[in-house]
């Protein structure tokens, strides 16, 4: 799509790891015809042949968008839904709520919210699962490709352990999955196809193997949960007693993979940690969530130490929220320690990016990359503003993660599109 070349104008800050961070209080970011960032960085150096471009001054920050590694599109209407624990929320609550997608209606109206509130709270590219039904899920592709945002998204299998409307026999699930990819996976370049079994206890033996040779043979995005809580651990020993251990299951299946991402990884032994780094599997840390049900503490230093690529995710519905600064704050709580502020930055945007094998398209403002842009309410923010003159970058993150309280973001592009964030008065995100 050609689009009118432009430059934007004001303070920007662009995540490089987990502990950089390049900050420019006066800058300019220079996006062609084809969406792309052609130039980031000090708006003195701005190169000359993008000086005759008339400059847009935006009120804020210009930051990457953010990326939202693994959230439940049905689950929006289910946010702060207490439950005693994981397995008796997903029975009282959210099974219930994702029978309802059965209605074209309502699966259209919560998925229209769904992506209007991913754009309004800045993120750019979000990981998603939708309900087991496969109408429901062409409706969200529909509604994901008319927001403009960036989907990694998928039906959700299962074929027990749950109420018999939302199960779909392995076969006819592999049947309807592979009319879904065909239908969308890149029917344009922001939609991607995720084949998404739900959990080991919620499939059998035969729709996991059956995902993970579907997701090879068209060299998909896998997504799922694991080792979330201690009662689901139990279950997936009861059902797999000759397995191992809960992420032998998915090796065996053939689920774990360089493009898998599995969700949460609280209680997670080093020879499953041993089995996720091998395969090169990434993960997607849940703070909000965990902190929601009770799941315990993500062990982000064994993660490390075992070179685990980590996103950060905002889990809706069980995570509150799908505003990522309210997440990034929430990951510095469920750590129960000071954490440096640029990594939660770094983990909402590159690593995120990193963590879905898209670092090549997204998750900065490096030139060559995707025009994927937010800006993000700063107080006092302006280009004379002495107080944001004096900051350095990690001034800046601390600012961002730890006390800023904005619900939307002020304005969005993605590929050098302007998407429409709705007003401030707005419900929540």
């Amino acid at each position: 799509m050609i689009r009118t070349p432009f430059v934007l104008r004001g303070a920007a800050a662009n995540p490089r790891g987990s502990r950089e961070m390049d900050f420019w209080p006066d800058a300019t970011i220079a996006v062609d015809e084809k969406g792309i960032i052609r130039y980031a960085g000090k708006a003195a150096a701005l190169p000359e042949q993008w000086q005759p471009v008339a400059q847009q001054r935006v009120g804020g920050v210009l930051f990457p968008g953010f990326i939202d590694a693994h959230v439940h599109l049905p689950q929006l209407d289910c946010r702060g839904r207490f439950g005693t624990s994981l397995l008796n929320w997903l029975h009282d609550f959210i099974y219930p709520a994702e029978s309802l997608f059965e209605d074209d209606a309502v699966a259209r109206d919560v998925a229209r919210r769904f992506f209007q509130a991913l754009t309004d709270a800045g993120t750019s590219t979000a990981m998603v699962f939708c309900t087991s039904h496969s109408r429901a899920t062409d409706i969200a592709f529909e509604e994901a490709e008319a927001s403009g945002l960036r989907v990694i998204m998928g039906n959700t299998l299962m074929d027990r352990g749950a109420p018999e409307q939302l199960c779909v026999p392995a076969m006819q699930a592999m049947i309807e999955t592979e009319r879904l990819i065909e239908r969308w996976h890149r029917a344009t370049p922001l939609l991607h196809f995720a084949v998404s079994p739900r959990f080991a206890p919620a499939c059998s033996s035969e729709l996991l193997r059956q995902a993970g040779v579907l997701a090879a043979k068209y060299d998909l995005h896998i997504q799922t949960h694991f080792n979330e809580s201690l009662q689901e651990i139990t279950s997936v020993r009861a059902i797999f007693p000759q397995t191992a251990h809960y992420a032998a299951v998915y090796h065996e299946a053939g689920i774990l993979a360089s493009k898998t991402v599995l969700g949460h990884s609280v209680h997670t032994s080093d020879s499953e940690m041993t089995l996720l780094a091998e395969s090169g599997t990434a993960v997607a840390h849940c703070p909000d969530s965990n902190l929601f049900l009770g799941s315990g503490r993500f062990p982000l230093e064994l993660h490390e130490q075992y070179g685990i690529r980590v996103a950060l995710a905002s889990d809706v519905g069980a995570g509150t929220t799908l505003n990522m600064l309210s997440v990034m704050r929430s990951m510095c709580h469920v750590q129960g320690r000071s954490l440096h502020p640029l990594l939660p930055l770094f983990l909402a945007t590159l690593g995120g990016a990193q963590a879905l094998n898209l670092q090549d398209e997204t998750g900065s403002l490096t030139p060559g990359k995707s025009a994927d842009i937010i800006v993000i309410p700063f107080p006092g923010n302006s280009l004379d503003s002495s107080e944001l003159r004096s900051l350095t970058a990690v001034d800046l993150a601390s600012t961002l993660v730890y006390t800023t309280s904005c619900e939307r973001v002020l304005r969005h592009w993605v590929g050098g599109r302007e998407l429409p964030v709705t007003a401030a008065t707005s419900t929540r995100q």
